[in-house]
């Protein structure tokens, strides 16, 4: 039947010839990418968006030759130009699907309409390269100082770090403005990583060639704001006191975040009182050691969302801080991970708007784990859970009537105190700010209000967001959203 349609002008035939080629090509592409199996952890990463893991996307990798690691050298900058060569099959596999569909969709228009139909799908190719380079670019005005599409920024030599699964160009160039040594950034949409395929280059020196490159977005950092000399002391508020925890696992980057909140006196050292817990003795900082929880930090992922599965984990947490007896000293007990920029006296005012409720939900969507804000009621309430049990070291209703081996802690802790013990809770958005409650731009950190961004699983990154929501408080600098400046083309 389509053979039968009439053409004229050879365009025509020429496009007969293309469907055919893009068809062929069509099919072979799709019987090869139905042969490959797609790990879980693509699965769940294939939305390009945040996993939930206690490694999410974000977390830096020096590339470093062996001997350069050992000395603690930083990684000397690849050449110019051979940054594209180590792509993987599924880009080629990408690639050759758009060409595919290119080609199959312009030569069937020409088979089909002739030459003035070919002459518009040209039109229409050319208007969606057009599209494809807006559409790397945000769509909101961005905070970034510079951003080019489809260019990459080459510099001679020099420190350069990747970063893998970052799924946009905004922060990426966020990720830079948190590393000092970063001047410029390369943000590749798809370099074939499972999962969310993105990566971001961050280099240490201005660009000195600015090839074409499809697919690429290259920029400048933002200015850098600096954290306040002094800052306003601690005040108690009518909430009540607070007590502060983290949990560390030994001989990891959260020794060295902890570190850097002891020298700044904040996070869990900006509370009334705190304590670091590890399943060893660990000096964290000159008088600063460890109290050990008996239990194996080591966290197996998985459920519908690829989470860490740590409920066991910090059932023995939670009994230590109980035998510790801090609900008997304090109003109010949180639990914050060591990646997560928490400034506790934002979370004063939030305690004593809440006072006589059980626990504090941090998101829409339910507890979510870098922070979480308990009452001293709830923690008595779930003493008597633990002190039912034969052996007292767990929650005996809550580990009998929860089927949680597929979950994470903090679904655990919510589901025991609100679901089987009937807890009170309230909900506090500026609780916490992270992509899995849909705080969008958090890598920003410019709201003045938010008491925890997560995560940051580097020192100085952690020091730029605490910069950030700082002098967003303090008003010198607006939130993304407020800003009338759109990223340049």
């Amino acid at each position: 039947k389509l053979a039968s349609q009439p053409t004229s002008a050879p365009s025509a035939q020429c496009g007969q010839w293309l469907c055919s080629i893009g068809l062929v090509a069509a099919r072979s592409l799709r019987r090869t990418t139905q042969n490959r199996a797609m790990p879980a952890a693509a699965y769940a990463a294939v939305a390009c968006g945040p996993q939930e893991e206690e490694v999410p996307p974000g977390v830096a990798r020096d590339i470093r030759a062996p001997a350069a690691d050992a000395a603690g050298a930083d990684a000397e900058f690849p050449p110019p130009g051979s940054n594209l060569q180590r792509r993987q099959p599924c880009r080629r596999a990408v690639v050759a699907a758009l060409a595919s569909a290119a080609v199959s969709a312009i030569g069937c228009a020409a088979w089909l309409h002739g030459g003035p139909r070919l002459r518009r799908a040209r039109g229409a190719l050319l208007q969606g390269k057009a599209e494809a380079k807006d559409s790397l670019l945000p769509s909101y005005p961005s905070r970034c100082g510079k951003m080019e599409a489809n260019v990459e920024y080459q510099v001679n030599g020099g420190w350069y770090m990747s970063l893998d699964h970052i799924p946009s160009a905004e922060m990426c160039c966020a990720m830079c403005q948190g590393v000092e040594k970063c001047q410029s950034f390369t943000w590749v949409k798809d370099a074939g990583l499972d999962g969310c395929p993105s990566q971001c280059w961050l280099k240490g020196g201005k660009p000195t060639a600015t090839p074409a490159k499809p697919g690429l977005v290259s920029g400048l950092p933002p200015s850098r704001a600096k954290l306040p000399a002094t800052r306003s002391p601690q005040v108690a508020a009518s909430g009540g006191s607070i007590f502060c925890f983290s949990l560390m696992v030994p001989k990891s980057y959260e020794q060295e975040l902890l570190q850097f909140q002891h020298e700044e006196k904040t996070s869990i050292f900006g509370c009334d009182d705190w304590a670091v817990y590890s399943n060893i003795t660990v000096q964290v900082a000159p008088g600063i050691t460890t109290r050990v929880v008996k239990t194996d930090l080591t966290v197996k992922f998985g459920g519908d969302s690829y989470s860490a599965l740590n409920s066991w984990i910090f059932i023995a947490v939670w009994k230590r801080v109980i035998d510790d007896e801090h609900h008997k000293k304090h109003d109010w007990l949180v639990k914050v991970d060591p990646d997560a920029v928490f400034l506790p006296e934002r979370l004063r005012p939030i305690v004593a708007a809440h006072a006589g409720v059980g626990y504090i939900n941090n998101c829409k969507y339910g507890l979510h784990g870098p922070i979480e804000v308990l009452s001293a009621k709830a923690l008595h309430i779930l003493a008597a859970d633990y002190n039912a049990s034969f052996d007292g070291k767990a929650p005996k209703q809550c580990v009998q009537k929860l089927h949680f081996g597929q979950w994470g802690e903090d679904f655990f802790l919510s589901r025991c105190l609100w679901q089987v013990h009937q807890v009170t809770r309230e909900t506090e958005s500026s609780l916490m700010c992270e992509a899995h409650c849909d705080c969008e731009d958090w890598y920003w950190c410019d709201s003045g209000d938010r008491v925890t961004y997560h995560p940051f699983k580097r020192a100085d990154m952690y020091k730029q967001c605490m910069a950030n929501t700082l002098a967003a408080e303090a008003g010198s600098i607006l939130p993304a959203k407020q800003m009338g400046v759109a990223a340049s083309a």
